[in-house]
């Protein structure tokens, strides 16, 4: 299987993997539960999604991939948003005390992280040939 073609496969895994992760933090935000350990080991799980999916990017562009896409800085921002993210909203939000405010801000940067992941793949799988 072309490299390309695991980029692309790795991105759409993750995307619906940072789905599931704000879904289930809005779960435990509705039932009133802290983020568990499950939930942070399945986090954990996802930003190694996230930086297997980097490292995979940097490799086409050195390849040569970069010159098809349109706005290949955007692509690499999006990138570079996406990896740092998760671990530093962890860091920030879990100094909070009130668990609650701390399960739904880990919704709200899944649910934000879940757009960029989608939306850099709608720039550049419409472009790889």
């Amino acid at each position: 299987m072309p490299i390309n073609e695991i980029h692309a496969n790795l991105a759409n895994t993750a995307s619906l993997f940072v789905g599931i992760l704000a879904l289930w933090a809005l779960f435990l935000a509705i039932r009133n539960r802290p983020l568990d350990g499950g939930w942070l080991g399945a986090a954990a799980i996802g930003e190694l999604l996230l930086l297997a999916q980097f490292a995979l990017g940097w490799v086409l562009w050195f390849q040569g991939y970069g010159a098809v896409l349109p706005r290949a800085w955007i692509h690499i921002l999006y990138g570079a948003v996406a990896v740092i993210t998760l671990p530093a909203a962890y860091a920030y939000f879990s100094n909070i005390k009130d668990n609650r405010v701390q399960t739904l801000a880990m919704f709200a940067i899944c649910a934000f992280l879940w757009g960029i992941v989608a939306r850099s793949g709608q720039v550049v799988y419409l472009q790889i040939p």
